[in-house]
């Protein structure tokens, strides 16, 4: 009668989750894609995000980019450089006044500085639009990761994790608008003036504006890394003990079923381990989709200015080779910031996927 009364409870239905992912709703995540990411990517979905396919697909979506970006760069970079051959060609002819007032030289700054000014605040733009984009798609996907990990054990490491991200995602962001957007601006004023005026006082500002912007960064991704790296150690040892603890209670309190409840759990912790993966990995292809096209844009500029500043050296004046190389180095400038921005978004995820608890 108890092997009767036994075999009864093994017709007692169970009931289990067909899918992990359907776990943890991704529709939210997808909204938040930005739309130039969304066109890079194809339609890709976190569930089938592979990183080898996502790669060769960025790389063709930027090699079809490429040519409209050369484009666009060399035609301000054509017209600085005309200017600056006339400005070269005319000087030979014309001397300064007798108050030593140089109009060619100040004509062509003038001149430069029109063509370069309107290029730059473009840029600016694009560069403040870029962060935006990131900031917004790390506010879904985060939760996402961080929801992922901690179904599989990294309860504490996802919340701190998280939170870190959020909170230097949050400074970062308010830095640049507040901060190092406009030191920039300010940089370019300050050569604009320094070259039309044909002054060099403002040379000290200058270079301190740079080594401000430059160093603001630098710190800003040190200190994330290090608080990363910090926390990431330490509660993923609370996490590893506290998940060896609960099996181990578990598998007491249940002398039957106690270990095979385990093993179901390290399923479990294997399938979220596998979404969280998946998710990761979307969310890297996305914040690379996002940049790609800004860093192509920026790093074309920053190079051909560098070089027609290099070119117009034996030319023109300094004054005008030095302007357009401040104008390079603007355009340097907005390059680590979207850098910077895309590194903090990528340590952030690559952290969460290598969350790992035993």
């Amino acid at each position: 009668m108890l092997i009767a009364a036994a075999a009864l409870l093994l017709c007692v239905p169970a009931f289990a989750a067909p899918d992990t992912a359907s776990l943890f709703d991704t529709d939210e995540l997808l909204h938040a894609v930005p739309d130039a990411a969304a066109k890079a990517l194809e339609g890709l979905r976190p569930e089938d995000a592979e990183l080898s396919r996502g790669l060769e697909t960025l790389w063709n979506f930027m090699l079809t980019h490429f040519g409209g970006a050369l484009r666009e760069t060399l035609r301000p970079v054509a017209g600085i450089v005309a200017v600056t051959v006339l400005c070269g060609a005319a000087e030979c002819f014309v001397s300064a006044g007798k108050s030593g007032f140089n109009a060619v030289g100040f004509g062509g700054c003038l001149a430069v500085s029109v063509i370069g000014i309107e290029d730059v605040h473009s840029v600016l733009v694009l560069g403040s639009d870029t962060l935006t984009q990131l900031v917004d798609f790390s506010r879904a996907l985060l939760p996402t990761l961080a929801t992922a990990a901690a179904a599989g054990g990294a309860v504490n490491s996802a919340g701190s994790a998280c939170a870190a991200a959020a909170l230097f995602s949050d400074i970062l962001i308010s830095a640049a608008q507040g901060l190092i957007l406009p030191m920039i601006c300010a940089c370019v004023a300050a050569s604009v003036s320094s070259a039309v005026l044909d002054d060099r006082r403002l040379d000290g500002a200058i270079r301190f504006l740079q080594w401000a912007v430059r160093s603001l960064m630098r710190l800003l991704v040190l200190g994330f890394t290090a608080y990363m790296s910090v926390t990431r150690v330490v509660s993923g040892a609370a996490d590893a003990a506290a998940v060896k603890a609960a099996k181990a209670a578990l598998s007491a309190a249940l002398p039957v079923v106690g270990k095979l409840l385990a093993d179901a759990s390290d399923a479990l912790v294997a399938g979220a381990g596998l979404v969280r993966g998946a998710v990761g990995v979307f969310g890297l292809l996305v914040c690379l989709a996002a940049v790609i096209v800004p860093v192509l844009r920026l790093g074309l500029r920053y190079l051909l200015f560098r070089a027609a500043a290099s070119l117009c050296c034996g030319v023109a004046s300094a004054r005008l080779s030095g302007l357009i190389n401040a104008l390079g180095s603007a355009y340097g400038l907005l390059l680590g910031l979207v850098g910077s921005a895309a590194a903090i978004e990528f340590f952030s995820i690559i952290s969460f996927i290598r969350t790992v608890t035993v």
